[in-house]
């Protein structure tokens, strides 16, 4: 099945998305420094770490940085690894400027081994998924497309999963929130192998069911669910690595579909993403990242 593009979301309106932690300028501040030459004509993701402190997932992510350059670019926007001595009191983390320089959104977590990676950012941010291995799961009234933004990651990395749903025609599913029926549930729980976070579902549509004569939060065609998790320390993640240097997360999606006239029995799908295991390697970053100066 081909999957389908989503619509990019627009820089501008992304003040508060994902996990916007109190570090470093606030949203809607100008970045600081010469921004002349990082600014991409839609603006630029930049990537800050300390240069005071060692940093093991930082080597993971500005290697992890490279690969994902040109997707950055193709949106128009300029994507850099920069160290400073204060860098969020030593967390690394995400900007997001737009084309004048302005922090439009931010992504940090509170634990200084853990961070985004740039694929997760170019997921949650401007809606576009990379081209990493996806494979298709079969339900009843639906089919749905597992993906991740990363297939290959290191410990400390949070990563971005995608389920792209397709239901069957004039089939519909209840959101979160509804009451009285039976919502879709995607359930993952804390493993060896994933730190959980929540999922996001999209925004549900408003739809009125003359058989019941009620008008409920659902969806309908197509839908993408994400959900993020962070990749365990090495001591919890090596044990479910095997010999081929891969692990596997699992999850399932609960659902009850329905059609205009009767609610089919509700179904639950198995969910299973593989990863390809990297190891962190030494705690300083490489030479050619090393004695980089500082942001102003």
């Amino acid at each position: 099945m081909k999957r389908r593009r989503l619509t990019l979301l627009g820089l501008l309106c992304t003040f508060g998305m994902a996990s916007a932690r109190d570090f470093g300028r606030p949203i809607g501040s100008r970045f600081p420094g010469d921004l002349h030459k990082l600014l991409g004509p839609k603006g630029a993701a930049i990537f800050v770490y300390s240069s005071t402190g060692n940093c093991p997932v930082c080597r993971s992510l500005i290697v992890e940085i490279g690969q994902h350059r040109e997707a950055f670019e193709k949106l128009g926007v300029d994507i850099a690894a920069r160290s400073d001595e204060g860098a969020a009191a030593n967390q690394p983390g995400w900007f997001v400027l737009n084309s004048r320089g302005i922090v439009v959104a931010k992504y940090f977590e509170d634990d200084p081994s853990q961070c985004y990676t740039s694929a997760a950012i170019l997921l949650h941010q401007f809606g576009v998924a990379p081209p990493e291995a996806t494979h298709e799961v079969e339900g009843k009234q639906l089919t749905a497309i597992v993906g991740a933004s990363n297939s290959t990651v290191a410990p400390g990395q949070r990563i971005a999963l995608t389920l792209d749903v397709d239901l069957q025609p004039n089939m519909h599913v209840y959101a979160p929130g509804v009451e009285g029926y039976i919502p879709i549930d995607w359930k993952m729980e804390d493993s060896g192998t994933a730190q959980v976070h929540a999922p996001t579902y999209p925004r549900a549509e408003k739809l009125y069911l003359k058989a019941i004569d009620e008008t409920v939060p659902a969806y309908r065609n197509h839908f993408r669910l994400t959900r993020d998790i962070t990749i365990p320390p090495e001591n919890k993640l090596k044990p479910a690595v095997d010999g081929s240097g891969r692990f596997v997360v699992d999850g399932s999606l609960r659902y009850q579909a329905c059609d205009d006239r009767v609610c089919y029995i509700p179904q639950t799908v198995r969910l299973q993403w593989t990863f390809e295991y990297e190891a962190l390697g030494p705690a300083a970053l490489p030479p050619a990242l090393q004695g980089r100066q500082p942001a102003p």
